[in-house]
């Protein structure tokens, strides 16, 4: 593997503070740092995207990874690598959002696609747990426990046989 959980998240944090300053220094900005909400979900998406292009490339499982896919309706996939449907929280979930996760985890199942979550970070507990019921256990992912990293990435590419 060519990164970790916590090169991931540097890589993330990194990225978003740069984000950050390029944003500011627009003239219309006048030097103020960005609030916009999604921001941290978008880069942490570009980060993800990233690292597991990599990590799959590295391991010779070439699949196309792309993002914001639609699944049903209105609702989209943040990332699809091969059958894959990544769901992906910067922060996590703060426990919001179980029914309409189960509602595309069915969504995704009947498209033939595994729905996958993975975030920086679940600190609460029973957020934590719910959203690990929600997904499945083994689809869910957490950067702040070792060893997620390299169990997300090993799920995607066993998706891609």
């Amino acid at each position: 593997m060519k990164f970790t959980e916590s090169r991931v998240i540097e890589r993330f944090e990194a990225a978003l503070a740069e984000a950050e300053r390029r944003l500011a220094s627009l003239d219309v900005a006048q030097g103020r740092r960005p609030t916009a909400m999604g921001l941290s979900g978008w880069v942490f998406e570009q980060t993800v995207r990233y690292c597991l292009g990599r990590e799959l490339d590295a391991a010779g499982h070439h699949c196309e990874i792309r993002g914001q896919v639609p699944l049903k309706g209105r609702a989209r996939v943040d990332l699809l690598a091969g059958r894959a449907a990544i769901e992906l929280k910067a922060r996590g979930s703060f426990g919001a959002g179980d029914a309409k996760y189960s509602a595309y985890r069915k969504a995704a199942e009947e498209r033939g696609w595994a729905y996958l979550y993975l975030t920086v970070q679940e600190g609460y507990a029973p957020y934590r747990l719910a959203t690990a019921s929600t997904f499945g256990g083994d689809h869910a992912f957490f950067l702040d426990e070792p060893g997620d990293w390299s169990r997300f990435v090993d799920t995607v590419r066993s998706l891609q046989a």
